[in-house]
């Protein structure tokens, strides 16, 4: 089964264990395509828009807002209990929903998000997106949006590619997502999940990778996932492996 209700698409079998995949930034949840059929057959999969991506690109981007976004959906869900996968961006926002509004979740999935946002790391973050407003701003908006689009079409199959680039991207929502998740002390917010967590890292994933241990150590219950296959966005990049892991994840709650 496939529904789209607003700007959450649905999948697998009413009734069946929730699974919430919460998308990156710049994209939407289309890019949840091919994890999304992978679940299907064991659990029910909801794909939301998170502000500013989407359905939702005339919105700008806000930590508050993605959190009750998300947030909304296991709500909905109850009494069951979901799991909240999230990659990049939406992994960040998968831990700290789980850490500051934990009712109704079993477990967190965090793809591509063990760098922490305070002090340098969050520094170098914003840092990083110097090079890219200023690339936009000589080359053009829209050919930078061509650009991103030909990008997609390049790690996505031909019917996914199209499905993320009609659904919509937005440039912008990077150094908005950036901006949103500044000072956030990544290791804090771990201590404070008292449900079990699955990291997912892509093997290539630097300077991702570099606070995996503190987090391992910062969590109660927690397991580490590496895809050798690619780098940042194992979700899209490596879909079977994402899924295998939130399979995982829900033997364990």
């Amino acid at each position: 089964m496939h529904a789209v209700n607003g700007d959450v698409d649905r999948y697998g079998s009413t009734g069946a264990p929730l699974v919430i995949l919460v998308h990156g930034a710049v994209a939407n949840r289309k890019t949840w395509l091919p994890a999304a059929r992978e679940l299907s057959a064991r659990f029910e999969v909801w794909c939301p828009d998170l502000p500013g991506h989407g359905s939702r690109r005339s919105e700008n981007f806000t930590l508050a807002g993605a959190l009750e976004a998300v947030g909304s959906l296991v709500a909905q869900a109850c009494p069951r209990r979901a799991i909240v996968a999230g990659d990049s961006l939406g992994g960040y926002v998968a831990l700290a929903l789980a850490a500051r509004d934990p009712e109704g979740i079993a477990g967190v999935v965090a793809g591509g998000c063990t760098w922490s946002m305070a002090g340098t790391g969050g520094a170098l973050a914003r840092a990083s997106d110097v090079p890219v407003a200023l690339l936009t701003r000589v080359v053009g908006r829209d050919r930078m949006l061509r650009a991103s689009e030909s990008l997609v079409a390049l790690v996505a199959s031909p019917d996914v590619a199209r499905e993320i680039v009609s659904a919509g991207l937005r440039l912008e929502s990077r150094s908005e997502s950036l901006r949103e998740l500044a000072g956030l002390d990544l290791v804090a917010l771990v201590r404070e999940i008292r449900v079990p967590v699955a990291f997912v890292n892509g093997r290539y994933d630097w300077p991702t990778r570099a606070g995996e241990r503190a987090l391992l150590r910062a969590a109660s219950d927690a397991s580490l996932a590496i895809s050798p296959r690619c780098g940042h966005g194992v979700g899209l990049l490596d879909a079977p492996f994402f899924a295998r892991t939130i399979e995982a994840l829900s033997a364990r709650t």
